[in-house]
Formats: C-alpha cells, sequence, structure tokens
C-alpha cells in the first residue's frame, strides 16, 4: 500500500469533521513533503537531508505567511521593516541549522514517529481542500471560535472595536504552528543538552519574532485595512 493511501481508507464510516489550520502548501513544499515520504518509505540513504529540505521549505512558507505577507500589506517605517527582514532572516536560519543538528543523523527506523506526524498533516490536493494540498493540525473548538469571530468582526469593518481579540487570535495562531509543525517533530527525536537549549532559544525568539510583528501591525490598522488583513488569513481555519 501507497504511504498516501493510508488515510482515505475511510470511505463508509462516519466522519466526524474537525476544526483544522491548513497552511497552503506550495509547489516546493509539496514535493519536499513528498520526497521525504518516499526516501523512508523505500528505505534510502538520503531521508535526513529529504527531511531537512523539507522543513527548509516549511520555513519559508510560515515566515511568509506571518511576517513578510502582513508587512507588504501596511505601510511600515524604516525602522519596523528592518525588524522584520531581521526576524525573517534570523529565525530562517536558526530553523536550517537547529533541523540540520537534530536529524541530520536519524536513521530511517529512528523517523517513523516523525513520518507518521508527517502523514498526518500532509493534507493532499483532492476535492474536499479545492485541490489545494496544505499541512493542517485539528485545533480547539475554543480557538476556533474567537478566530472565527474575530474574522468575522474584520469582514464587518468593525476590527478596531476589537483589535485585542484580533492580535491574540493571530498570536495564538502562529503558536500553534510553531507547536504542532516544528515542536512536534523535535520531540520525537534523541537531541542533546546544548542542541535542546539552543532549540528553546529559537523556538521562544521565533514566538517573540511574530508577536511584536502583530502588535506593531496590527494596532495601527484601519477597520479597512483590518478588513483585508483577516481576510488574507481566515482560509487558514478549515474543517476536515
Amino acid at each position: 500500500m501507497s504511504f498516501l493511501s493510508d488515510s482515505n481508507c475511510l470511505q463508509g464510516k462516519d466522519i466526524t469533521m474537525q476544526n483544522v489550520v491548513a497552511i497552503p502548501a506550495n509547489p516546493a513544499l509539496v514535493n519536499s513533503t513528498e520526497d521525504f515520504l518516499h526516501a523512508v518509505e523505500h528505505d534510502r540513504k538520503d531521508s535526513a537531508e529529504k527531511f531537512i529540505h523539507m522543513v527548509d521549505h516549511l520555513t519559508d512558507r510560515i515566515l511568509s505567511l506571518f511576517l513578510v505577507e502582513p508587512a507588504n500589506m501596511t505601510e511600515l517605517s524604516g525602522g519596523q521593516k528592518k525588524v522584520i527582514d531581521f526576524a525573517v532572516s534570523t529565525a530562517g536560519k536558526a530553523s536550517s541549522m537547529l533541523t540540520r543538528q537534530i536529524f541530520k543523523k536519524v536513521s530511517n527506523a529512528e523517523f517513523a514517529p516523525v513520518v507518521k506526524n508527517v502523514k498526518a498533516m500532509y493534507w493532499q490536493a483532492g476535492d474536499d481542500n479545492d485541490n489545494h494540498a496544505s499541512i493542517a493540525f485539528p485545533v480547539e473548538d475554543s480557538f476556533a471560535a474567537d478566530f472565527r469571530k474575530a474574522t468575522e468582526l474584520c469582514a464587518a469593518g468593525k476590527g478596531t472595536e476589537d483589535v485585542a481579540l484580533v492580535t491574540r487570535v493571530m498570536s495564538a495562531m502562529s503558536d500553534k504552528i510553531i507547536d504542532e509543525v516544528f515542536v512536534a517533530n523535535t520531540k520525537e527525536v534523541k537531541i542533546g543538552f546544548v542542541t535542546q537549549k539552543a532549540l528553546n532559544v529559537g523556538i521562544d525568539g521565533s514566538r517573540k519574532a511574530v508577536h511584536a510583528v502583530n502588535n506593531k501591525v496590527l494596532k495601527d490598522l484601519s477597520d479597512d485595512e483590518l478588513k483585508g488583513y483577516m481576510a488574507h488569513y481566515q482560509g487558514l481555519l478549515r474543517q476536515r
């Protein structure tokens, strides 16, 4: 059985839909994800390298989604742009370095729990997601309710009435992505004390960078700008 078919064998069963955050995958992310899964399935020697490449593409996608794209949606000062550029560069380099350090010597057998995580998150393009592949993971109903409330408020042109809610849900969204997409896999392999400490610093820095951008960008947006901002992100919350 192909590695892509085991999640599609539920026909005829009563499936309860759940709220998920679904990050649209660009072609580079799709290809690198499938390359990694194929490498492990066929017990190839380059599985670790394929995983590192996948995480690099995933990191680029997330940084673009939460730092670059929102920065391009509003007028920022030169200083603010430098802060964002530095955050993107630093987070990207730190992620790549730590991923390589943690996973470069992981064997195919040791990759088993990581593969399970990747398969669970990889939502192949199909009729159930508008034929656009994504990386998806379930979220609590309470978060989904707050996120929908924020998007509806902004869609109605009233985002400034509760910009704190918008900021809170977007920061929570980024935290969940960091935890579920990146941190979860590092917990499946052995990590030395020094590397773990560096990883903790990198994770904390990434959280703070995204939160800082949210706080700087969102508080100064008008109702019309908040409407466009949240329209950009509302599709991240889906049912699967």
